[in-house]
């Protein structure tokens, strides 16, 4: 795309497959796209044909058959966005889901009696959902709708669409009075840079589908979105795949009404299917809570396996010091030995010449002795030989 949904032209350089606008903070993908990508006449190639289910969703969910996908999204996504759609739709309201998939949020929200109509592109999938899960859908384009509804759900489908501001437009014109606009779509992070992204926030590389995602929106830019259809009370709330992934709302053009816990239960009381609901949403709010409780687990077991690598590494080095140290010591003992040994010696040959200086002055005191013995006799010679020679 040359440029951004807001009109912007001048786009900047975000990753190999995405620019980024300035101005309204959206990614916006460099694959060039048309209007036709919505018009399925070929199911087998078309891009959002039959094919997209029944090949490149298995694929991505790791599944063998679009039965498993109905199943597998109807136990976890479908019952978690119920959950926060009783709190914020008319109870026994008309809904209409734009872009419903396979159906499986529409099959809750018939069993609780809501009057819903559910719009896929694919003839061949809507065929399929009507068949297996007995819902009201149509391909129908949502534009040609003639009705109004209580709340349109949008899961999922804004970041495919090439022109979102008459996408939204024409949701909230076919909004009643006070209508409900619901969306779930990914949440692209406009302080960080694709390097920063993949670094604190890898998962969302996994969004960057160039060929699929037209927009990645911020929350910024989808507030702007809204306002420009004129919803101005916009509800963040927590997304199915996490705040770092997805963004989920709720927005109204006028104040939101929260429906109380106890109107949500007598509501769910009063509809034949409603206590199966009631139980599917307490079995998938334990299922939260478990896999929460799981994770912080795995995250205390890493940090504990992390401490314990690192406490590892200190006694290692603690080791290697004391072993170190300890030879350092042998070696100071042996020098000390040796200073010892060598001091020993040394006393030694002090004792010796010790001796042999007091050896050596005793033999001078012996000679000086024997000197002065000598010259006494000699002196007394000469005196005998000087009287002698007087007496002559």
């Amino acid at each position: 795309m040359k440029r951004c949904w807001c009109g912007n032209e001048a786009l900047e350089e975000y990753s190999s497959a995405y620019c980024t606008c300035r101005r309204c903070h959206t990614l916006v993908s460099k694959s060039e796209f048309d209007n036709l990508i919505y018009h399925i006449d070929d199911e087998e190639n078309d891009l959002y044909g039959r094919n997209y289910w029944e090949k490149t969703m298995m694929e991505e969910a790791g599944l063998s058959s679009v039965d498993e996908i109905i199943d597998l999204y109807l136990r976890e996504r479908a019952v978690y966005w119920l959950e926060y759609l009783l709190k914020y739709l008319p109870l026994h309201g008309k809904v209409a889901e734009v872009g419903c998939g396979l159906g499986q949020l529409a099959y809750l929200m018939k069993q609780l009696e809501f009057r819903q109509r559910a719009y896929e592109l694919s003839p061949d999938i809507c065929r399929y959902v009507r068949r297996e899960l007995g819902i009201d859908i149509v391909s129908t384009p949502f534009e040609e709708a003639k009705e109004q509804y209580d709340a349109v759900l949008s899961f999922d489908v804004v970041e495919h669409i090439l022109e979102p501001q008459a996408f939204i437009a024409n949701c909230v014109r076919h909004l009643e009075d006070g209508g409900v606009l619901c969306i779930q779509t990914p949440c692209y992070d406009e302080e960080l840079s694709y390097d920063e992204m993949c670094g604190r926030k890898p998962r969302f590389r996994n969004l960057l589908v160039e060929d699929q995602h037209i927009y990645l929106y911020s929350k910024a830019s989808m507030r702007e979105l809204l306002k420009a259809a004129g919803v101005e009370y916009i509800q963040f709330l927590p997304a199915f795949f996490g705040d770092d992934y997805d963004m989920f709302l709720v927005a109204s053009r006028k104040p939101l009404r929260v429906n109380s816990d106890r109107e949500i239960e007598e509501f769910l009381n009063g509809t034949p299917n409603g206590r199966l609901v009631k139980a599917m949403l307490a079995m998938s709010r334990e299922n939260r809570n478990l896999t929460a409780r799981f994770q912080t687990a795995e995250q205390n077991s890493t940090a504990r396996m992390e401490q314990v690598e690192t406490l590892t590494a200190l006694l290692k080095t603690s080791e290697a010091d004391r072993a170190a140290r300890y030879e350092q010591i042998l070696e100071l003992t042996k020098l000390i030995k040796e200073s010892e040994a060598g001091r020993a010696a040394e006393r030694e040959q002090i004792e010796v010449l010790t001796k042999q200086l007091t050896e050596s002055e005793a033999d001078r005191a012996a000679g000086r002795e024997q000197i002065g013995l000598l010259t006494r006799q000699l002196k007394k010679e000469k005196h005998i030989a000087h009287r002698n020679w007087n007496r002559k």
